[in-house]
């Protein structure tokens, strides 16, 4: 994923919901809960380098295997 955008968003979304499909040590809802808590207080970022900030964060926790939840 490049950069910010509403496509890129939505993509990290999507991938972190499938990842969440495969969690074995903590509750599937209570992850799928704190993944839309977490992209609705990002939904009030204002500035394109906070946005950025917090793609790559989604990005980061995916990537370590959803923080070590796997």
């Amino acid at each position: 994923m490049g950069g910010w955008s509403s496509s890129a968003v939505l993509e990290l979304y999507r991938a972190l919901l499938r990842a969440g499909r495969h969690l074995q040590y903590t509750d599937r809802n209570f992850y799928r809960r704190a993944v839309a808590r977490e992209f609705r207080r990002c939904k009030t970022l204002k500035t394109p380098e906070e946005k950025e900030e917090a793609l790559k964060r989604g990005q980061f926790f995916l990537s370590s295997r959803l923080g070590g939840l796997m």
